[in-house]
């Protein structure tokens, strides 16, 4: 079977106009939308925003008394990003019906605090599996299925935020009102640069930052007050990132990613580091082929670009993986893109 398929075009106008909507979000919501509504306490009306949380739990968040002009005013914007965010659900829903990538509640709570932490606005990246789904939806096509629950976020530069009061990246995950710990290294003393929920759950964040060399290794993060996971040819994937949007099931949720071919080329390259196991290094294989193929028929040149920019000591690991790439291509019937990737081999 042909590893991708194309959306319909009113699907695809469907998601551009989402993704516009989306990204004029000026704050985003952590739980469901909910609903603005009246609570008395001690004889008084107060307004609060009823909602449920990313673990289904009923909350509320305290708006102000009824009456005062400032509450009032709050109510009514917060009432307005409301249908707002209801309307972005309900569209999100209908596409991911006919295809499209979404995401789960947890994992959009994770990103919908970092993005009201402006990471993403100062160029922190979303990488990783969440990536590649969130890139068939700009790609407007549907692939196989993915499966993760690690989120994964990088960046290249340091960037420009403002850290929550005496705290860093952990506080900011924190706004996501799942409890994430910090995940021990195999030294224990070195600092975290994962982290996790409890037990046996697998969702984790990690972040992580390039270095050069070939040797993975931990690095501060000052402007975040935490470390990160420092990985070979990282850099390369991270330059020129383009918007996206992730869709959720309580949201939207804006933020960055890699450009697709230097996706599809960075897939196959580090599906040959040292460390990849053999599933990692399918499901890397698996998203590089189903990327390329898109770009082999809709933008070759930015593949034949894209591969002229892989760093030193990059283009042998890519071309030793292509050549299993390649036999996905064929496998799946994909004549034009198996044509193309021969031109590198």
């Amino acid at each position: 079977m042909p590893l991708f398929s194309r959306q319909s075009l009113l699907l695809q106008t469907t998601f551009s106009e989402l993704k516009r909507r989306a990204t004029e979000q000026s704050v985003l919501f952590v739980g469901t939308p909910g609903s603005v509504g009246a609570r008395i306490v001690s004889g008084r009306p107060f307004w609060y925003r009823q909602y449920y949380d990313p673990q289904g739990k009923k909350s509320a968040d305290y708006l102000g008394a009824v009456g005062n002009a400032d509450a009032e005013a709050l109510a009514d914007e917060t009432r307005e990003r409301i249908e707002l965010t209801n309307a972005l659900v309900a569209e999100a829903r209908e596409l991911s019906r006919r295809g499209y990538a979404r995401v789960d509640s947890r994992t959009g709570a994770i990103l919908a605090a970092l993005a009201n932490h402006g990471i993403f606005r100062a160029g922190a990246l979303l990488v990783g599996s969440h990536a590649y789904g969130a890139l068939l939806n700009e790609l407007g096509v549907r692939a196989a299925n993915y499966f993760t629950e690690d989120v994964d976020i990088a960046r290249a530069h340091p960037l420009k935020v403002v850290l929550p009061e005496n705290g860093g990246f952990a506080e900011m995950l924190a706004d996501s009102t799942i409890v994430l710990n910090p995940v021990p290294g195999f030294d224990r003393k070195s600092p975290p640069t994962s982290y996790k929920t409890k037990g046996a759950d697998r969702l984790r964040v990690d972040l992580l930052v390039p270095i050069g060399g070939d040797e993975v290794k931990t690095r501060a993060v000052p402007e975040l007050n935490a470390h990160a996971m420092a990985l070979p040819f990282l850099a390369y994937v991270l330059e020129r990132p383009i918007d996206g949007v992730l869709l959720g099931r309580e949201g939207a949720v804006p933020v960055k990613l890699p450009r697709p071919e230097a996706f599809a080329w960075h897939k196959m390259l580090v599906s040959e580091l040292r460390g990849s196991t053999r599933e990692k290094q399918g499901k890397d294989r698996q998203q590089a082929s189903a990327i390329f193929a898109v770009l082999a028929e809709d933008a070759p040149d930015a593949l034949a670009q894209a591969f002229e920019e892989i760093p030193r000591g990059g283009k042998s690991k890519v071309r030793s993986a292509a050549k299993i790439v390649l036999e996905l291509l064929n496998k799946a019937s994909h004549e034009r893109a198996s044509e193309l990737l021969e031109t590198f081999l």
